[in-house]
């Protein structure tokens, strides 16, 4: 039987218990959002008809990633094998989003501008940092927790085999994954080409460029979903155990920040239009919303099935066990040995041949003949 990874039981359930602190969290302020400036607020920024307002928490990434921690605590306590890949993202994800807020949010001053727009001291500024400095830690074992939990798989206790993607579904979605991690690696090396040293905090810290609260910058957000989309297309095409809920979760929280993108440019008449001022930014900019949109609808439909690593459950095999000295055979009858002398009296060992009975003995001096072995011949 082939050996696979799983998480354990008791990891998984914990895990389960985190993701959904984590939604709580993100669920919380979406609601803040929606009490504060509407659905129709909300909307207007989630697709780019308006900046946002003040103080705006959220924006379509959260509620990508709000699906994948809700999914990841439900199939956790449901017990399927997808969880171990779910939690996995939404734990790293909501790690990335915590962090940034304790950097941006609590280094923002009205003299050292982190946001566009943004009031210090009110409720919702402090409350976003404060819940974001109790959340981290708990981001923090989480993750150990899940690394900690993986057990090779078969083990002793009986339990349903860990799920892998189909031989075809596995390669097409390895590819998918793959040209993910291309085309943000092309993204990181042009925009570090393009915008030189001096706009390092600009890209992957979000210095003066963030929106919302919340908000993760460009370059973060790529790093965090390399650190995602590269093992997950190094386990697609490797057929893991961990393949389906990895691209699952990152197809999830991709697919809506990508659709409502669609919309909004579409709105604006921007959709096919590149910038001018920087066209190679444009063009890789679309590339990635192209592959975000269709990627995610292929991962979803290519991993929404799996295959078994083995067709059922039985014990690992045991390595032979041998005494060690010293052993003392534990009282009760014993097996007899693998071989026994035969029954009945011994047959004498055989010497030189004998005439049969009534013939004349044979002369003194008859050379007896050869009893073979090495040797030339005796004559």
């Amino acid at each position: 039987m082939p050996q696979s990874m799983a998480l354990a039981k008791g990891a998984r359930i914990t895990g389960g218990i985190f993701c959904l602190l984590f939604f709580l969290f993100i669920a919380t302020w979406m609601v803040v959002d929606v009490s504060e400036f509407g659905l129709d607020g909300v909307w207007e920024s989630w697709t780019f008809q308006s900046s946002g307002g003040v103080n705006q928490v959220t924006n379509p990434f959260h509620f990508g990633l709000a699906l994948v921690q809700l999914a990841a605590a439900f199939t956790a306590f449901a017990g399927q094998r997808v969880a171990g890949g779910l939690l996995a993202v939404a734990t790293t994800l909501t790690f990335g989003t915590v962090l940034q807020a304790l950097v941006s949010v609590g280094d923002h001053t009205s003299d050292d501008r982190w946001f566009r727009h943004a009031e210090t001291a009110t409720d919702t500024f402090d409350g976003v940092f404060l819940s974001s400095l109790g959340l981290f830690p708990l981001t923090l074992v989480a993750g150990i927790v899940l690394l900690a939990g993986m057990r090779s798989w078969p083990r002793q206790k009986p339990s349903d085999p860990p799920m892998r993607p189909a031989r075809t579904a596995g390669v097409a979605a390895g590819l998918v994954l793959g040209a993910m991690v291309l085309l943000n690696l092309v993204w990181q090396v042009y925009m570090l080409v393009e915008g030189g040293s001096e706009n390092f905090d600009l890209f992957y810290l979000g210095k003066g460029a963030l929106g919302e609260l919340l908000g993760l910058s460009s370059g973060w957000y790529a790093l965090l979903f390399l650190a995602l989309t590269a093992p997950a297309a190094l386990n697609s095409l490797l057929r893991g155990a961990a393949a389906r809920g990895l691209a699952i979760g990152l197809a999830v929280v991709s697919l809506p920040g990508a659709l409502l993108s669609v919309i909004g440019m579409a709105g604006n008449g921007t959709l096919f239009e590149l910038s001018g001022a920087v066209p190679g930014m444009s063009i890789i900019n679309h590339l990635q919303l192209a592959l975000d949109l269709f990627g995610s609808v292929a991962l979803l439909f290519l991993m929404g099935r799996g295959e078994p690593v083995a067709p059922a459950w039985y014990p690992p095999s045991q390595a032979p066990q041998f005494a060690a000295p010293g052993f003392v055979p534990p009282p009760g009858p014993q097996a007899p040995p693998a071989w026994q002398p035969p029954a009945g009296p011994v047959p004498p060992v055989s010497g030189p041949p004998m005439p049969p009975a009534g013939a004349p003995p044979m002369p003194p001096g008859t050379p007896q003949p050869p009893q073979g072995g090495f040797g030339p011949p005796q004559y």
